[in-house]
């Protein structure tokens, strides 16, 4: 199939994108679903295409992926969805369809629409592409988590149709806010799981804030720390409803002419305990607050308890018995994407609303709570999206070395003073004015906000967004995944090679007799080095013993075994010791 605009693709926050995260925080605290609900199809691709449709056909071992998903909160998800076909069979006549899980050699997990499933072709249908080789259950990433989250996605597109465009260019994480369109169950238990993601997290913070020091460990083992840590954040960060507050960026990072370490900051650290409140309209336009939104919305009581009418619940093809609690809110939220059709949270919790009039009080005091005391923005505020060109980000925060750089956008009714701050020549007085000011009601609102020698920037921003979303329609963007992970492989060389000469010079000093002996040996412990303090999972002092275990110990036996003098014999250690000392400052320090 062809590929859809990265652009279109990635870069939304739906209200179930955001409530597609909350699933995390629900599969935790509910219970099972019951038994399977035979509304589950496992196919593979054919490598065929037909109409522009792939051709799908029935996956060998089906019935044992098949168990496996529909069993837990995954399975509940496929129940949930067989309703909504049926609604939508009621409303549009379209033949319900079970939910498809279709087996690929492509990386991800990615919601689609259209197939042939041998010659029958179903150009409407919702399905979610996996990995085959993707393990089913038992760790973070598996079939059974990435499935339902997907799963909503498809169920947000049937329901509310397709996203509006929209100004965010960032690929989602957390942290990020981007824009407003809206084995888990160790999360609570695993005391080490958090351990580390905090360890990582200040590690993170400390390499970002310290200015005398240029090797940063943390954003060079950016790719193998994130995604766990984000994993464990999605838990508890969402659930303590960090996101809602500001993190503490370091003052430095924002007088830097180059924002974009104060960027990351923001992007990347949870809030303070005791950080100030993000303006609501930025809080609503975060995926770790949203998420805890409609994480309380779904597991709170009393919208749980509260039921509709019977003939609400015949239009899922179920009676109100055969609804848990937990089901209740869900359709009823399905039901307000039905009539309401919204592209943001706050559209969404309006529609719901609008729709069960007896929630209002519940949804307007979760709200609140969420938005730590604010009300939610009023309704038909704009977005009105500005783009700078001087501030630079990459795609995604796994571009931490911005290999495939993107102009940073903003709406100005949903932003911080950094996003002011990152303008060129703007000051903090005048950032805190621009944000306090809002919202505005167009774009010549905000120029009049502005201080005069700031108006022209601000014009000339906006044009530059008009030309970036035209950009972005005519022209497909692709993920270059190697583009950005070479931008890591050079700096590692970079620092292989650095802390190698050293080494070497430092291992000729403890008496390593040749040139290209003290280079191999400067090597084998730099990768060493690396290789336990930024790869391998380990106590901390085995960086500081592989060397001398795995390259003096043998040497020293050889040596002792030859009947050498104990200097001598001891000399390897030094050597081995010493050729790994510039590796370890750069990696530990």
């Amino acid at each position: 199939m062809k590929p859809a605009p990265l652009w279109c693709t990635l870069l939304r926050l739906s209200p179930l994108r955001v409530l597609s995260v909350a699933l995390l925080m629900v599969a935790v605290v509910s219970s099972p679903a019951g038994a399977q609900s035979e509304h589950l199809v496992v196919l593979t691709t054919t490598g065929v295409t037909r109409d522009g449709l792939p051709v799908l056909a029935p996956a060998p071992n089906a019935a044992f992926t098949r168990a496996v998903i529909e069993r837990g909160f995954s399975g509940r998800l496929v129940r949930l969805y067989a309703f909504e076909q049926t609604l939508l069979q009621r409303r549009t006549g379209a033949a319900p369809e079970p939910a498809y899980l279709v087996l690929s050699d492509r990386q991800g997990g990615f919601p689609q629409f259209g197939f042939y499933l041998g010659d029958t072709k179903k150009p409407d249908a919702g399905w979610i592409d996996l990995h085959r080789s993707s393990t089913l259950s038992g760790r973070f990433g598996a079939m059974d988590q990435i499935f339902p989250h997907e799963l909503m996605h498809v169920i947000m597109r049937q329901l509310a149709g397709a996203p509006r465009t929209s100004g965010g260019n960032q690929m989602h994480a957390i942290g990020v806010r981007t824009d407003p369109v809206a084995d888990t169950a160790r999360l609570p238990v695993d005391t080490r799981l958090r351990a580390d993601a905090d360890r990582a997290m200040n590690a993170f913070v400390r390499d970002l804030s310290r200015r005398w020091w240029p090797v940063q460990p943390s954003r060079m083992r950016f790719l193998l720390w994130f995604s766990q840590t984000e994993q464990v954040l999605r838990y508890h960060a969402v659930k303590a409803n960090a996101f809602a507050r500001m993190p503490a960026i370091p003052d430095r990072l924002l007088a830097e002419k180059d924002k974009y370490a104060a960027y990351l900051f923001s992007n990347v650290v949870p809030g303070s305990a005791n950080g100030a409140a993000k303006p609501a309209t930025v809080m609503l336009s975060s995926e770790g607050v949203v998420s805890h939104l409609f994480w309380r919305v779904l597991t709170d009581p009393a919208l749980q308890q509260r039921r509709a009418t019977d003939e609400f619940y015949s239009q899922f093809g179920a009676a109100s018995a055969d609804v848990t609690p937990l089901d209740n809110v869900f359709l009823k939220l399905f039901a307000a994407l039905a009539d309401g059709r919204p592209s943001t949270a706050a559209e969404l919790l309006r529609a719901y609303v609008h729709r069960f009039p007896d929630d209002a009080g519940d949804v307007d005091r979760i709200t609140r709570d969420t938005l730590l005391g604010a009300p939610l923005p009023a309704a038909g505020m704009p977005e009105l999206w500005l783009a700078n060109d001087a501030l630079t980000t990459g795609t995604s925060l796994f571009d931490q070395y911005r290999a495939l750089p993107r102009p940073h956008t903003f709406d100005a009714n949903a932003a911080s003073v950094l996003d002011w701050l990152s303008v060129p020549d703007v000051t903090r007085e005048q950032a805190e004015t621009l944000v306090a000011a809002g919202p505005y009601a167009t774009l010549d609102d905000v120029i009049a906000a502005a201080p005069a020698s700031r108006r022209s920037q601000i014009s000339a921003m906006s044009g530059a967004m008009t030309r970036l979303l035209a950009r972005a329609v005519d022209e497909e963007e692709t993920l270059n995944l190697r583009a950005i992970l070479m931008s890591y492989v050079w700096r590692l060389a970079a620092l292989i090679v650095v802390a190698s000469l050293a080494g070497a010079w430092l291992a000729r000093k403890a008496g390593a007799r040749r040139v290209w002996t003290s280079a191999l040996i400067a090597l084998a412990a730099t990768l060493l080095v690396f290789a336990f303090a930024w790869v391998i999972t380990c106590p901390a002092w085995y960086p500081f013993a592989a060397p001398v275990v795995i390259g003096g110990l043998p040497w020293a036996l050889w040596r002792a075994a030859r009947r050498r003098s104990m200097t001598l014999v001891a000399q390897p250690f030094l050597i081995w010791l010493l050729a790994a000392a510039p590796a370890l400052i750069i990696a530990l320090v």
